[in-house]
C-alpha cells in the first residue's frame, strides 16, 4: 500500500482526496495545513492523520506528496520535499512569479526529485482517445470556449482569490492557464505570437475585483496551429468545450463531461469517458513513483513553467504589467 500526504487542505484538496480513494493500493495517510481545523476535517473525512507541521508529516515517510498550497508557497514546500527525498505532485500553477519558478526548477534539477505539476487535462480520457485517432493528421485550429458563473453569481466574499489578479493571476491565472497549457500539449508547439482583449462585462473593478470577467485570446503556435480561446464568468453555469479541426477531421471535446463527438476522417464519432482526470493523473504519478521514472510524467516542471510564462504574458497585455514576470 502506497501512502500519500496532502499539503494544503483547501477546496482542490478534496478533488485529490476523492481520486486517491478510488485507486486500489493507494491511500491518503496524512493531511497538513496552516489551519489545523481544516487539516483535521479533511483527515477525518478520509481516514487520515492530521499533522501539525510539514516537517512532522514528512517524517512519516509518505510515498509522495500532493501539494495544494497557494501558489506563493510552492518553493518552501518543494524544498522540504526535496530535502526529505519525497516525490511531489504539485497543483498548478507552478509558482507565483518567474524568478521563483526558475529557483524551483534549479532545485528540482539539482536534487533529481521526482515531480509533476497538476495540469490534469493532460490526462483527460476522452481527449486522449481523440488525439490517438487524429495521429498523422495535420492540426489546423484549436478553439476553446469556457464559461463559469463567477460574475453572474459572485463568490468573492467566501472565495476571493480568483477575483484578485495580484493573488491568483485572475481569470487567466486561476483558470485560463489550464487551457494555455493544454493547447501547448495538443499542438506540440510553443507560442510564437499572442493577442488578448478583456473587459468587465458584469463585475466592475473594485477592492474585491481586480480581474476582468471576460477575456478572449489568440495564440499563434510556432508550427502554424492557430488557437482561439473565449473565457467568460458571465455564464449560467460551468462548461468547457474544445474543438479540434484537422485536414480530415472535426471533433468537439466536452472537458467537463468527459465526452467527444464529431467527424473523424469522414466517419461519425462519439466517445464517453468513464474515469476522472484527477484519478488518471494520480494513477500516472503512482506509476512514476513505483518505477522511479520521471519520463512517465506528462507535465514536468520546466514545461509547466513555460505555460506559466505564457499566462503571465497574457496578463501583462491585459493589465499593462504583472509581477508574475519578475
Amino acid at each position: 500500500m502506497k501512502e500519500v500526504l496532502i499539503v494544503g487542505a483547501g477546496g482542490i484538496a478534496n478533488r485529490h482526496a476523492g481520486a486517491i480513494a478510488r485507486i486500489a493500493g493507494l491511500r491518503l495517510a496524512g493531511v497538513v495545513d496552516i489551519v489545523p481545523e481544516r487539516a483535521q476535517a479533511l483527515a477525518e473525512r478520509s481516514g487520515a492523520h492530521a499533522y501539525r507541521s510539514l516537517e512532522e508529516a514528512l517524517a512519516s515517510r509518505p510515498d509522495y506528496v500532493t501539494l495544494c498550497t497557494p501558489r506563493e508557497y510552492r518553493l518552501p514546500a518543494i524544498a522540504a520535499c526535496a530535502a526529505a527525498g519525497v516525490p511531489v505532485l504539485m497543483e498548478k500553477p507552478p509558482c507565483h512569479n518567474l524568478s521563483t519558478g526558475r529557483r524551483i526548477q534549479e532545485l528540482l534539477q539539482e536534487s533529481g526529485l521526482l515531480h509533476a505539476v497538476g495540469f490534469m487535462h493532460r490526462w483527460h480520457q476522452a481527449l486522449h482517445v481523440v488525439l490517438e485517432r487524429l495521429a498523422g493528421e495535420r492540426l489546423s485550429t484549436i478553439q476553446v470556449s469556457f464559461q463559469s458563473p463567477f460574475a453572474t453569481e459572485p463568490v468573492y466574499d467566501t472565495y476571493p482569490a480568483p477575483y484578485l489578479v495580484e493573488r491568483s493571476g485572475g481569470l487567466v491565472g486561476d483558470q485560463g492557464i489550464h487551457y494555455v497549457d493544454l493547447c501547448r500539449y495538443i499542438a506540440r508547439a510553443e507560442v510564437k505570437r499572442m493577442q488578448v482583449m478583456g473587459l468587465n462585462q458584469v463585475l466592475p473593478r473594485s477592492q474585491h475585483v481586480t480581474t476582468c470577467d471576460v477575456a478572449c485570446w489568440f495564440l499563434e503556435m510556432d508550427n502554424g496551429v492557430a488557437v482561439t480561446h473565449t473565457h467568460t464568468w458571465a455564464g449560467p453555469g460551468w462548461a468547457c468545450a474544445l474543438e479540434l479541426v484537422t485536414d480530415r477531421s472535426q471533433v468537439r471535446v466536452d472537458l467537463f463531461a468527459n465526452r467527444a463527438a464529431g467527424s473523424l476522417a469522414g466517419q461519425e464519432f462519439t466517445y464517453h469517458g468513464t474515469v476522472d482526470e484527477f484519478e488518471l493523473e494520480h494513477r500516472g504519478f503512482l506509476a512514476a513513483v513505483e518505477q522511479q521514472d520521471q519520463r512517465l510524467v506528462r507535465s514536468p516542471y520546466a514545461d509547466a513553467l513555460e505555460s506559466f510564462r505564457v499566462q503571465a504574458e497574457l496578463n501583462r497585455l491585459l493589465y499593462g504589467g504583472t509581477p508574475e514576470l519578475e
